[in-house]
């Protein structure tokens, strides 16, 4: 049976920050009731999305969604995050979402208030701006409905990165939590080489990760707000120690990491929520007037 995208605000997209857990089921936040389970995704014109679901929270609605939208809960191995993105962002904008907040975990590369200082696990950066060298093969762009361009110039919103920023600093499991950093996005499918962040370094990057690159354009395309918190869950190759020392350590990093996160990620919603700000108009941010009239004809 075709599901119905519920109209919504608010969006949490979780990723490998919470992916330890059921959210919210297992974490038991008190602030987040679980209202419904949309198991079998929804149909989007890049194919049928992750599991959604529908949350409240401080007495509004909220879609949330595991992993990127990467996952689909059947044993079939992760799709590619530009997919994901891609699916994610249609079914975000069909709910009419304005708000969305995304977490994930980076390697460490520069410490963003102390240049060529280690970032270590456990950091926390929400950044300010994202860099991707590459492009992912693509036969089906992601447009949006109103089929324009939007600018990059502040690609993430100030209004909800202090408010992730005010509930992270909070957390005193967190070494240290970081109000602006680069994030560079790296091919998915393997990890760095220590030469590539040595080159990731010089050009500014203080974190490195496999996803934001690619839903930071789609987002922002459907006219939704966001920012990112990244949790740093190992050295970059060749910065230090990569993980821990055992062979589990990372593991055992995923499985603690939702219990610091998850709160954090919603305790910074509810604020926004709470607010009652809406969002502030844009006009310099999308390019009009250019979609269906070039090339002129006969160019």
């Amino acid at each position: 049976m075709k599901e119905t995208i519920p109209k919504v605000k608010f969006a949490l997209i979780g990723g490998s920050g919470t992916w330890g857990v059921r959210f919210p089921e297992d974490l038991k936040l008190p602030n987040v009731e679980l209202v419904e389970v949309y198991r079998n995704g929804f149909e989007t014109p890049y194919g049928c999305s992750a599991p959604f679901k529908l949350l409240t929270i401080a007495g509004q609605s909220v879609l949330r969604v595991a992993m990127h939208g990467m996952w689909k809960d059947d044993g079939t191995p992760l799709i590619s995050p530009w997919i994901g993105a891609k699916q994610v962002a249609w079914v975000l904008e069909q709910a009419g979402v304005q708000w969305a907040l995304l977490e994930g975990s980076v390697g460490g590369i520069n410490n963003p208030d102390q240049p060529n200082k280690p970032l270590p696990p456990w950091s926390v950066v929400i950044t300010t701006d994202y860099m991707m060298l590459f492009r992912p093969d693509d036969d089906k762009p992601f447009n949006g409905s109103l089929k324009r361009a939007s600018r990059m110039k502040n690609p993430f919103c100030h209004i909800l990165r202090r408010s992730l920023l005010d509930s992270a600093s909070l957390e005193s499991k967190f070494v240290s939590v970081h109000d602006h950093g680069v994030y560079i996005c790296s091919p998915w499918g393997r990890w760095e080489t220590k030469i590539e962040i040595n080159v990731f370094a010089s050009m500014g990057a203080n974190v490195v990760g496999h996803t934001l690159g690619h839903e930071v354009p789609v987002l922002r395309r459907a006219n939704i707000r966001l920012a990112s918190l990244n949790i740093v869950s190992n050295h970059a190759e060749g910065i230090g120690d990569w993980s821990g020392t055992g062979k589990d350590s990372m593991a055992e990093f995923y499985y603690e990491c939702p219990k610091f996160v998850g709160p954090v990620m919603v305790n910074a919603l509810q604020k926004v929520i709470e607010s009652g700000i809406e969002p502030p108009q844009e006009e310099d941010i999308f390019i009009e007037n250019l979609r269906g009239k070039f090339p002129v004809s006969g160019a």
